[in-house]
């Protein structure tokens, strides 16, 4: 509980520096002090998770604070520029969340440790979760800044945020580097899974099907047909979303309701 708290105030103090250091340059050493902290604070409570179960099969907290560690880590590479620090900001206040349940879940024990082959699959689900993750924040923030340029409240838009279009262009690189991820970690699924109904997995496999095409669609379509505003944002939410659902849904009515696990 202590160590889960301290993770969740030092992951919302480096989102708040993070966020006040666009127009305060002064701040960014304390926020880069913060945000580097409780990284290594999270990687220390991680690595003695694993080390105190030993092999083990990851519950839903446990994916949902590895999820925030990847976002933090993410958060840190975006904020290196300057216009993408307080898109960098939400995502350390993300991932203060997905922190909060630091070894709170529970985790399944296995026979044996998990070869290279899951471990590189697991890594490959949650950095792409986390890139997808991210584009869904950024569209959102592209929402909030089309509602207030049709409102005409030009004026009262926050002047830490960046301009509209550079937002887009990073939302669609995000995606483009995300579905890069999923499409390997489907691929490694795929070849390493042995029994997709045996090991619970056949739900999660095709909801994050569902998902890959869904990004695959937005992406042709934003090279073909240049598609933008509005009909991107939907389609990247509503990605974000199954493969949401894929994830954590299923995870979720694995354990909590039919009280099993992958694996």
């Amino acid at each position: 509980m202590i160590l889960a708290i301290t993770l969740l105030l030092l992951y919302a103090a480096s989102a708040w520096v993070m966020l006040r250091s666009v127009s305060k340059p002064r701040l960014e050493p304390l926020a880069w002090i913060l945000s580097l902290a409780a990284i290594v604070a999270h990687s220390d409570a991680i690595v003695h998770m694993m080390r105190l179960n030993g092999p083990f099969s990851i519950g839903l907290l446990e994916a949902t604070s590895l999820l925030a560690w990847t976002l933090a880590i993410l958060a840190c590479l975006m904020s290196i520029e300057r216009q993408n620090r307080v898109l960098g900001a939400f995502l350390l206040a993300s991932a203060a969340l997905g922190a909060a349940v630091t070894g709170a879940g529970h985790s399944y024990t296995e026979a044996a440790a998990p070869g290279w082959e899951l471990t590189a699959h697991i890594l490959l689900s949650m950095a792409a979760a986390a890139l997808l993750f991210a584009a869904a924040v950024t569209a959102l923030m592209l929402v909030f800044l089309d509602q207030r340029l049709h409102s005409r409240r030009i004026s009262a838009l926050p002047s830490v945020l960046p301009p509209l279009d550079a937002l887009e262009q990073v939302m669609f690189r995000l995606i483009g580097a995300g579905f890069v991820l999923l499409t390997l970690s489907l691929f490694t699924g795929f070849v390493f899974v042995t029994n997709l109904f045996t090991q619970h997995l056949i739900h999660k496999t095709v909801l994050s099907m569902i998902a890959w095409t869904i990004f695959a669609v937005l992406l042709i379509g934003r090279i073909r047909l240049g598609w933008r505003g509005r009909s991107a944002v939907r389609w990247t939410l509503s990605g974000f979303g199954v493969l949401a659902l894929a994830y954590f849904g299923s995870k979720f009515v694995l354990e909590d309701v039919l009280g099993r696990h992958w694996g």
